[in-house]
């Protein structure tokens, strides 16, 4: 779901562009333009006499994290895979330090997000699915952002702001318990995107030319991509699509086919990955309450008990399509 604010080009965030710029040979600056914001980081369109860019505040990781992407970016960079790829300074740095942000270069893309069909659905799958044969780069050390032990650790530390929120309280502890006995996944691993959301792709004339936002990569369980994947393409109206799921699978299994462990573990996957999503926008919302994340965290819920029940069946459904 998409905020129709945009990013605000102010002074400091047009110096911080600035010194982003000077660092690199891209051309003086004609126009800056502020993006759709999302949950975290800040993005900006930059006209310059040498092209169109995309200038990134990186506010959500540190810049460890922030190398492993580049890391994994620039080791798949050659192999035609559709992204936006991060562009190096003048002295062969990606990170521009200034003030207090940090800000990124890369390509930029034009096209727009995807309606959700199973067209979409299918290339996401697909892309997913190449990305999934890629080799872990050496020296990448970047692991999934949540995990059991930190909705544990939650729910030990946030007992009292919770029950401010009765709304989500019981529903959170409830299911984190009943998670729990389903994890860790003993399944195939390597690199996964993670966050393979509509507004993280860019369709140009019905076709994917690009999965961006690679900050949230990691190593984990393969499926995790799909059972990710299945929260962001698998719905239509909030209602779990067999379609979509099925046209999800089908461009995932053109590239790599799962084993039948990974089949029968991918609806307790995708719940796994609803509530997880849950759970990030939960402790951001402890934080600073607002009318998105609460709307935001209800949807999730209401996925999560889909798939404890029948939406889990249609995800097994989908494999006979």
């Amino acid at each position: 779901m998409q905020d129709e604010q945009k990013a605000f080009v102010d002074p400091a965030a047009s110096e911080a562009i600035q010194a982003a710029f000077d660092a690199s040979d891209l051309g003086d600056i004609e126009e800056i333009c502020g993006l759709f914001l999302g949950y975290s980081n800040i993005n900006f369109r930059v006209k310059t006499t040498a092209g169109i860019y995309l200038a990134r505040f990186c506010r959500a990781q540190p810049d460890e994290r922030i190398h492993d992407e580049i890391l994994l970016l620039r080791s798949i960079q050659g192999s035609g895979f559709p992204a936006s790829y991060p562009i190096p300074r003048s002295d062969g740095e990606f990170i521009s330090h200034h003030q207090q942000e940090k800000v990124m270069l890369y390509d930029f893309v034009e096209g727009e997000t995807p309606l959700v069909t199973p067209d979409s659905a299918h290339q996401v799958g697909e892309a997913l699915g190449r990305l999934s044969l890629q080799p872990v780069p050496q020296t990448y050390s970047s692991t999934a952002l949540i995990d059991i032990e930190d909705l544990r650790v939650f729910r030990s530390q946030k007992t009292t702001e919770l029950q401010q929120y009765p709304e989500f309280q019981d529903e959170f502890l409830e299911q984190t318990t009943s998670i729990e006995s389903c994890l860790p996944f003993d399944l195939p691993r390597g690199v996964v995107h993670a966050d393979a959301f509509p507004d993280n792709t860019i369709f140009r004339d019905g076709k994917l030319v690009a999965l961006i936002d690679f900050e949230d990569a990691c190593v984990d369980a393969l499926i995790f991509d799909i059972g990710m994947a299945i929260i962001g393409f698998g719905y239509r109206d909030e209602e779990i699509n067999l379609d979509q799921i099925a046209a999800l699978l089908d461009g995932y299994r053109s590239q790599r086919q799962l084993s039948s462990a990974e089949q029968e573990s991918l609806p307790t996957m995708a719940r796994w990955c609803a509530h997880g999503m849950g759970f990030w926008h939960l402790r951001c919302y402890l934080e600073r309450p607002n009318d998105r994340q609460h709307q935001r965290i209800h949807e999730l819920q209401r996925m999560v008990r889909g798939l404890r029940g029948d939406d889990a069946d249609t995800i097994r459904a989908a494999f006979d399509q």
